[in-house]
């Protein structure tokens, strides 16, 4: 855990002070893996199915797996710490959230604010500039470039985490999605789904102590109420509406006195929010490491 924690303050670092190392972040060859499974099992009806979707994720996995168990016993761990670090850098962001977020909020013309909400997987062509929206984006990026990453680092280590990553692009990249049977692509969803909701929750509960608890737990209940569901479902609202309660900022395209929209503030205090979200996970992980070593 201890080791998980300084992993985790490692690539931190190593993103702020280097960010020319972001450019490693890129999974170019798995669409290329996917493209040969695609041309070897084709044929196959159980290919199309979503058996196939295991077939290209598992193998990865042991992959993944078998070296960090070569590498444990290497150098007393080193290798494997190393090998950890490495894989947590790879598979988080790919960008850097928290610069697309500054540019985003800070923006001093329109070219360059419809660039900074493309990075945030906002349409700018959609002219989305409501507030609910880009928070929306913000904590939609934070889930899914940070929290859950570290989470399924923390919890399995590198397999973890390059599960995650490769199901969440598998999910949502567009381009590997168009390289997919259909039913690969739903069952990819659903278990992407899956593997963020506790994340999704986790943040949540951080969000409560970050900001305004009371106003947090009321969004989350409210939203579970409005949508008939109970706790165990894979819909992520729950998410967006406390994160829209913990900004508490008005959802109209309204400028401020210097012309800047408004919802450039939405940004901004999202941003912020979502640091403090990482702090007190951070905080948390930290507790953890301290009580087992006083035990």
């Amino acid at each position: 855990m201890a080791l998980a924690l300084l992993a985790v303050l490692i690539v931190l670092v190593l993103g702020s002070v280097a960010p020319e190392l972001t450019r490693l972040r890129q999974f170019l060859w798995l669409r290329g893996y996917i493209g040969w499974l695609n041309l070897r099992f084709e044929r196959q009806r159980w290919w199309r199915t979503e058996f196939g979707l295991l077939l290209v994720v598992v193998p990865l996995i042991i992959l993944a797996a078998l070296v960090w168990h070569v590498l444990d016993d290497t150098l007393h761990g080193l290798l494997s710490f190393v090998y950890g670090s490495a894989m947590l850098f790879l598979c988080w962001g790919p960008r850097d959230l928290d610069a697309d977020a500054r540019r985003a909020a800070r923006a001093e013309s329109a070219a360059d604010r419809a660039e900074a909400l493309s990075a945030l997987g906002v349409d700018p062509a959609a002219n989305t500039t409501r507030s609910s929206d880009l928070v929306d984006a913000v904590f939609s990026s934070g889930l899914t470039r940070w929290f859950a990453p570290v989470f399924w680092f923390v919890a399995f280590g590198p397999p973890g985490v390059l599960a995650y990553r490769i199901l969440q692009l598998l999910a949502q990249s567009p381009d590997l999605r168009t390289k997919l049977p259909l039913l690969q692509v739903e069952f990819a969803e659903r278990v992407h789904a899956a593997l963020a909701w506790l994340p999704a929750q986790l943040m949540t509960l951080a969000l409560a102590l970050a900001s305004d608890f009371d106003t947090v737990v009321r969004a989350w209940r409210e939203h579970h109420d409005a949508h008939g569901q109970g706790f165990f479902h894979l819909d992520l609202g729950f998410l967006s509406a406390t994160a829209r309660a913990a900004v508490d900022l008005d959802d109209e395209d309204f400028s401020t006195a210097d012309g800047a929209p408004l919802s450039n503030l939405a940004v901004e205090e999202a941003r912020r929010l979502l640091w403090r979200v990482l702090i007190v996970w951070l905080s948390l992980l930290a507790v953890v490491v301290l009580a087992g070593w006083a035990s």
